[in-house]
C-alpha cells in the first residue's frame, strides 16, 4: 500500500493558503515564510517533506473537490479546516460532513477566534471522533503546520496499514475455521454421493415409472443438499461483502448446513428459536464466522454431547442472537480474559483467536458481544446489534 500524503486545506484568506502551500509543498529553489504573519525564512527542504494539496476557500468549494477526489479512487489523509468561512457553512459544520462520507479523515481545527473551546468541539464532534481531529490557534508557524501535517499523515496511514492487517487475520481465522469442518462435510459429501449413486444404481434396475421417479427424487433431494453446503462454504469463505440487509436468522440456518455433521457426530443436539424478521445491516460472510466460532466453542465444551440453543428476535430497538450450550462453563478466573487477543485455554488446538476476532467484527457492527456462564451448566454467548432501519 503506496503512503497517503493527500491533505486538503480550507481557508477563506488567499494568504493563509498560500503559507499552506508554502509550508508542505515546498522546492528546492524556493524561499518560505516561517509563519502565517510572514516574513521569509531559509530555502525550503528536501521533496521528501512535500504533500499533495487539495485547496478551497469555502466548505461548498471542499465539498466539490472532495468528492471529484474519491471519484478518481483516491482517498484524503487529513485536512487543515479554518473555522469562519464565507458561505451558509463554517468549518466544523465542513468535518462533520466529511466524515459522513469517510470517517477516517483526520482533522486540524484552526481559528483565530475563540468562540469555539475545545470542549464545545469536543462535545460537537462526539465520543466516536474524539481522536480524529486536533486543534490550532492562527497566527501559526511553519513547524507547527509541519508537525501537524506529518502526525495526520503518518496517524493515517498507520490506520489503513492495521485495518489491513485486522482484514487479513479475520480472513485467515475464517478459513481456519472452515478447515476444522471440512474433515467434516467431506464425510458427508462421501454420504451425499453414496445416496446418490446407490439411487441411480436402483434406478438403473427397476421397471417401474412410479419406482424410478422415487429414486430420482431422492437423488435431487441429496443433490440439493450438496449444492446448498457448496454455495454456503463459497459465501463464508469470501474476504469481505457490503454491508445489507441481512437476517439473523439466515446467518444461524447457513452456517449449520456447515457444521451439522460434525454436531451430529459429536452428540450435539441443536433447538432453534429463530425468529424470521430480525433485521441487521451486516456483512453476512462476517456474521457467519461469528455464529459459527460460537457454536464450535459449545461443541468444544461438551466433550460428551449436550444441547446448543440457537435463537435470534428482536427486542425493542435492538436484534439479540444468541447461542447457549449446556456444557462445562467458564471459570470466574478466565471469563474476564476470553476476548483478549490470542488467549485460549485449548493449548496448540486453539488461536485465541476466534472471540477476539467475533468481538472487534461485533464492534464494526454498532454492537457487541455479551456472555454469561456458570461453571458445570453452560455458556450462553449474546450478539446486540441496532435494529436495521431502511427498506
Amino acid at each position: 500500500m503506496s503512503e497517503n500524503k493527500v491533505i486538503l486545506v480550507v481557508d477563506d484568506e488567499k494568504d493563509i493558503v498560500e503559507a499552506y502551500v508554502g509550508f508542505l509543498t515546498p522546492t528546492r529553489t524556493s524561499t518560505q515564510k516561517v509563519s502565517s504573519r510572514g516574513g521569509a525564512g531559509a530555502p525550503a527542504a528536501a521533496a521528501a517533506s512535500e504533500y499533495e494539496l487539495i485547496q478551497a476557500a469555502s466548505a461548498e468549494e471542499a465539498l466539490k473537490k472532495v468528492e471529484e477526489h474519491y471519484q478518481a479512487g483516491k482517498r484524503i489523509a487529513g485536512g487543515f479546516f479554518d473555522v469562519k468561512l464565507e458561505g451558509g457553512m463554517d468549518g466544523l459544520s465542513l468535518i462533520r460532513e466529511l466524515w459522513k462520507k469517510d470517517p477516517q479523515i483526520l482533522c486540524t481545527v484552526v481559528t483565530a477566534y475563540q468562540d469555539r473551546s475545545i470542549d464545545d468541539i469536543d462535545l460537537l464532534f462526539g465520543e466516536k471522533f474524539k481522536d480524529q481531529w486536533d486543534y490550532l490557534n492562527k497566527p501559526f508557524t511553519r513547524a507547527e503546520i509541519m508537525q501537524k501535517a506529518r502526525q495526520m499523515v503518518a496517524s493515517w496511514n498507520r490506520r489503513e496499514q492495521l485495518k489491513l492487517a485486522q482484514e487479513q487475520l479475520i480472513h485467515a481465522e475464517r478459513l481456519a475455521a472452515v478447515g476444522q469442518v471440512a474433515r467434516g462435510i467431506g464425510h458427508e459429501f462421501g454420504n451425499i454421493l453414496q445416496a446418490i449413486v446407490g439411487k441411480a444404481d436402483l434406478a438403473l434396475m427397476e421397471t417401474s415409472d412410479d419406482k424410478v421417479k422415487e429414486k430420482l427424487k431422492t437423488i435431487l433431494s441429496a443433490s440439493d443438499r450438496a449444492s446448498l453446503i457448496v454455495r454456503n462454504l463459497q459465501f463464508f469463505s469470501k474476504k469481505q461483502a457490503a454491508p445489507a440487509k441481512t437476517a439473523l436468522d439466515k446467518i444461524f440456518t447457513n452456517t449449520l448446513s456447515l457444521i451439522d455433521h460434525e454436531l451430529k457426530k459429536h452428540s450435539v443436539k441443536i433447538q432453534q428459536k429463530l425468529e424470521p424478521n430480525a433485521f441487521v445491516k451486516g456483512n453476512a460472510p462476517e456474521l457467519e464466522q461469528v455464529v459459527l466460532n460460537l457454536i464450535i466453542n459449545a461443541m468444544h465444551s461438551m466433550p460428551s454431547g449436550g444441547e446448543v440453543e440457537l435463537g435470534c428476535g428482536i427486542e425493542g430497538k435492538f436484534a439479540r442472537a444468541w447461542v447457549k450450550d449446556t456444557g462445562t462453563g467458564i471459570p470466574p478466573d478466565v471469563l474476564g480474559r476470553i476476548f483478549d487477543f490470542a488467549f485460549t485455554t485449548k493449548g496448540e488446538k486453539g488461536s485465541g483467536l476466534g472471540l477476539s476476532i467475533a468481538k472487534k467484527i461485533m464492534e464494526e457492527h454498532q454492537g457487541k458481544i455479551e456472555v454469561e456462564s456458570k461453571v458445570g451448566q453452560g455458556t450462553q454467548f449474546t450478539l446486540v446489534f441496532p435494529v436495521f432501519e431502511g427498506g
